[in-house]
């Protein structure tokens, strides 16, 4: 063969450097038709990969917006929220108009697959405060069941100490077991303790659907 006949004639060294380099491309070419081939793989089970909360969003809202979130396969392409909804990492806000008590709220927020809103950040906070009328309270999903000052989430997150945004000296009543936003001024938006069977507005969370 020829390459014999060349590393035969060109001592050890050249034996070996042809050896290294046709194994090294051989590796390089099987590595690439491997990266390739999982993209393929990867890309078609995203694609194909059944998406049940999307027939869930469905079930209560007719038209969501999905909005684009990226274009690595790796990532989630599409996040979606129901129209009129206001999105914001991987959630969905709705603010509704009407006020109620705050087991109501919660119940309303319910019934469109959703909750009373949990604010897990201070860029959170922010972004919600920014759609808020001044003048309005809004129910938040945060409550002291039993009046022990052992407030809790409504989907269980824990409440953190260092997510916590009350206003100077709030909560400061036992019988206030409901937690809610407010605009004060010169102190701007903060929490409050209120009663329960206050009527408020309130603040609606979902998670984004992604396709």
């Amino acid at each position: 063969m020829v390459q014999e006949r060349h590393c035969q004639g060109g001592g050890k060294g050249v034996c070996w450097s042809l050896r290294f380099w046709s194994v090294t491309v051989i590796s390089v070419l099987l590595l690439s038709a491997c990266f390739i081939t999982g993209c393929v793989v990867t890309y078609q089970f995203a694609m194909d990969k059944p998406d049940t909360r999307l027939s869930e969003l469905h079930a209560h809202h007719s038209n969501p917006t999905c909005l684009s979130e990226g274009t690595r396969v790796s990532e989630k392409m599409w996040g979606c929220c129901p129209s009129n909804w206001k999105s914001f990492g991987s959630s969905c806000y709705l603010i509704p108009t009407k006020e109620n008590i705050w087991s109501i709220s919660e119940q309303k927020c319910f019934e469109m697959g959703a909750h009373l809103v949990v604010i897990n950040t201070e860029a959170e906070q922010n972004f919600i405060t920014q759609q808020l009328n001044k003048s309005v309270v809004y129910f938040l999903g945060l409550s002291d069941p039993q009046g022990n000052g052992k407030w809790q989430w409504i989907d269980n997150t824990p409440f953190s100490k260092s997510v916590r945004f009350w206003h100077p000296n709030e909560p400061n009543l036992p019988e206030e077991r409901c937690a809610s936003i407010v605009y004060w001024h010169p102190m701007k938006w903060g929490w409050n303790d209120v009663f329960c069977d206050s009527k408020y507005n309130s603040i609606c969370e979902m998670r984004k659907t992604y396709l």
